[in-house]
């Protein structure tokens, strides 16, 4: 090949070439400063995003070589350019106004951003036109008619040989960074419980392109087995009393819940080096009605999942986190029934709005208000992410007080999470190396070793303690106290290796100032039990949805945990029985034992408990996994 040849074939590639590069240039710039003004972690994950976005542009825009036709070919590049612009602008928007990612369910609700029309007008800012830069490129493209080429056969597949180069290293190297990170992984991201940090790593269409192929793949509609099988379960489902025990007793009252991260049960008088662990805990349980015998339920969700079986009275699901991957579903909350019914609701923690999906999923299930991280001050970094209990109360009082009453408030702690990295000056035990701790818990009696981890464990919850106990001060000096039922539970274990982590047992406590709801209930029961429970105090029928049990009306009380990595049957608790499944997960494998005393009896004793809760876990399954809430309340 001549020189003459080589500087025409040169300039035939640079036209092909630069608009492609262009394009691509601008989706790094795009992906880059979206980051960067909505501060999404903009410094962190520059290289795996840069070099995802790189991939992607590859593998969006480099078709658009194997058209001929210049008409052809630009039109599709107007309208890849067009679909990225709408998912860049919408996102920006969205974010600026509610703090969280628009996940690709939200196409089905569009109709309702009719009502946010003035709002989204105060959104829009200039920075707005980086995104729509590449449709203004295409065009003046086509409009110059100076691109105008067509490839060989040898020539589009030496194109397309490159476009997969390009786009395979862009997300090849996305994948190595992240198993640097976190060692050999079988799914791509699968710790990632933050969607902010989802996006810092991969970009936001990445995300968008991640989460639409999710929803498409949960699209599949249940099976008419499937739906007869949960109708059938509804036709059977005992009926709750006309008259229920403890009805409306507490009706009007304001309701103010404080899920209280890693809480187990066996802390609750406790004690160690002759000091009570949680001594504020222990008068608010010794006042009002402490369930110990209460379990947790959770999945790969752990906190996201306590808060999903508490406000909804569902099962979480084995192999996914509901918040995130059914946000979609429609759902029958409690803070959505207390909406209903003339209650202001709202929901506090100090963590950034996008974790679990949260900025989604609160207005969702019926939250009106929603105070997140940056609606705290942090004075001292303490604990996990920073926001320390104290400070997290202490802010808090004032936004209750701003609620029209009756209100729903829910508090989540965050102090007491793994690592349990307390301040020196605010380690308040005194716990000398090698000491035992005596446990409060029915589930693990007798003294408990102390390792580091454990010690660490103590001083958090020990300083979590401190200050529900101020802000239960706080809410007697307001005028708050003596209207509400407050309640305080446990979202999981600790993970520490004790009995009560293994059973995933937590503490909850029923406080009524006044009313005559106090004592110890060694009844089982689980998360799952708390919304008909609150419901019936307050005076509202829990609706048909919850498959929870109210605890002042159960004849049958009942806890039920499942394999976390599974999801099959790992214990069932009753009143008299107990069942414990080995790991084949065979019923006729399993041990059933006679209550209180353990006495081990026959497995078929069991079976008919077992058949029982399987059949309502299969229900719960069906209804979340494929959003049929409506088979619950025969509809």
């Amino acid at each position: 090949m001549n020189f003459p040849e080589l500087g025409e074939k040169l300039r035939k590639y640079l036209k092909i070439a630069w608009l492609l590069l262009l394009l691509v240039i601008l989706l790094v710039l795009e992906t880059y400063f979206f980051n960067r003004w909505l501060n999404i972690i903009p410094q962190l994950y520059f290289v795996r995003r840069t070099a995802s976005a790189v991939g992607l542009g590859a593998l969006v825009f480099g078709p658009a070589v194997f058209f001929n036709k210049r008409g052809r070919r630009h039109l599709y590049l107007l309208l890849t350019s067009a679909l990225l612009t709408l998912i860049f602008l919408s996102q920006f928007i969205y974010y600026k106004y509610s703090g969280g990612f628009l996940q690709f369910s939200a196409l089905f609700y569009a109709g309702q951003a009719s009502d946010l029309t003035a709002t989204i007008k105060n959104l829009i800012t200039a920075k707005l036109l980086l995104f729509i830069a590449p449709i203004i490129f295409v065009a003046l493209s086509f409009w110059s008619g100076k691109d105008n080429y067509a490839l060989s056969k040898k020539e589009k597949l030496a194109a397309a040989a490159l476009i997969f180069f390009v786009f395979a290293g862009g997300y090849g190297t996305l994948l190595a960074l992240e198993k640097h990170d976190w060692g050999d992984t079988t799914r791509l991201y699968s710790k990632i419980y933050d969607l902010g940090t989802l996006v810092g790593k991969i970009g936001i269409v990445n995300f968008y392109i991640e989460d639409a192929a999710k929803f498409a793949l949960q699209m599949h509609q249940v099976s008419a087995a499937g739906q007869d099988f949960v109708e059938n379960w509804v036709a059977n489902r005992p009926q709750p009393a006309q008259q229920p025990k403890n009805f409306g007793i507490a009706k009007g009252r304001n309701l103010i819940v404080i899920q209280v991260e890693s809480l187990e049960n066996w802390p609750i008088n406790g004690t160690v080096g002759g000091q009570e662990i949680t001594p504020n805990l222990n008068k608010i349980a010794a006042t009002g009605m402490y369930f110990n015998n209460y379990y947790s339920q959770i999945a790969e969700g752990n906190t996201a999942d306590a808060e999903f079986s508490t406000m909804d009275s569902l099962y979480p699901l084995p192999d996914s986190v509901v918040f995130i991957t059914h946000a979609q579903n429609q759902l029958a909350a409690l803070p959505y029934l207390l909406k209903n019914n003339g209650y202001t609701t709202a929901v506090m923690h100090g963590d950034v709005a996008t974790f679990w999906n949260r900025s989604n999923i609160y207005p969702s299930i019926g939250y009106q208000k929603v105070f997140t991280q940056a609606d705290y001050k942090q004075s001292r970094p303490i604990g996990f992410d920073g926001l320390g209990d104290e400070d997290f109360f202490e802010q808090s009082l004032p936004k209750l007080q701003s609620l029209k009453q009756p209100f729903m408030a829910t508090a989540i702690t965050l102090s007491s999470h793994t690592p349990f990295n307390i301040p020196e000056d605010l380690q308040t035990l005194d716990i000398p190396a090698g000491s035992t701790a005596v446990s409060g818990s029915t589930s693990d009696d007798g003294s408990l070793d102390l390792d580091a981890t454990r010690t660490d464990y103590l001083e958090s919850v020990h300083y979590a303690d401190s200050a529900i106990g101020k802000f239960i001060d706080g809410l007697k000096a307001d005028g708050l106290y003596d209207n509400s039922v407050i309640v305080i539970y446990g979202d999981h274990n600790a993970f520490i290796d004790t009995a009560d982590s293994a059973a995933n047992q937590v503490p909850m406590i029923l406080l009524a100032p006044g009313l005559p709801l106090n004592g110890i209930n060694s009844d089982p029961a689980s998360h799952l039990d708390l919304y008909p429970t609150l419901a019936n105090l307050l005076g509202m029928p829990a609706p048909k949805t919850a498959l929870g049990q109210d605890l002042f009306n159960t004849a049958d009380p009942v806890a039920t945990q499942r394999n976390i990595i599974t999801g099959s049957i790992k214990f069932i608790v009753s009143k008299d029985k107990k069942y414990t499944a080995t790991s084949d997960t065979e019923f006729g494998n399993g041990t059933c034992q006679q209550l209180p005393d353990g006495k081990v009896l026959a497995v078929s004793d069991c079976e008919q408990l077992f058949k029982r809760e399987k059949n309502k876990i299969k229900v719960s399954d069906i209804v979340v996994r494929y959003n049929q809430l409506q088979l619950l309340s025969g509809h």
